[in-house]
């Protein structure tokens, strides 16, 4: 089976393999290689460095816990304030796009007479 030399990135724009940089993020004392985009490379170490950071935070707090369910339990997390944040975005957008519809409208009505 191939691999593609190419992808979608999040902005839909096409990246081909060779544009990403190899990198190396430690989580739970384990290394993790990850391909990224150079502009991206920053903010995956920053992930990275966050995530092994609950992860000891949440390990310290309940040491009999295995690895592997803190982990799940800091995805499951982070995918909610992830969500969250997503909703909060999209209701912001509808709110900007109301009050410039409503701009838009005042200045017609006030054009017109």
């Amino acid at each position: 089976m191939e691999t593609p030399d190419a992808f979608l990135a999040p902005d839909g724009q096409a990246v081909r393999m060779e544009e990403l940089l190899s990198i190396n993020i430690r989580i739970a004392g384990r290394n993790y290689p990850l391909s990224v985009l150079p502009e991206d490379e920053e903010t995956a170490r920053e992930a990275g460095r966050l995530v092994n950071e609950r992860f000891l935070g949440e390990k310290n707090k309940k040491k009999k816990r295995d690895d592997m369910d803190i982990l799940a339990v800091i995805a499951v997390m982070n995918t909610v304030r992830w969500l969250n944040a997503r909703s909060e975005k999209l209701a912001l957008q509808e709110k900007i796009t109301q009050r410039i519809s409503r701009l838009d409208e005042l200045i017609d009505s006030t054009l017109a007479t």
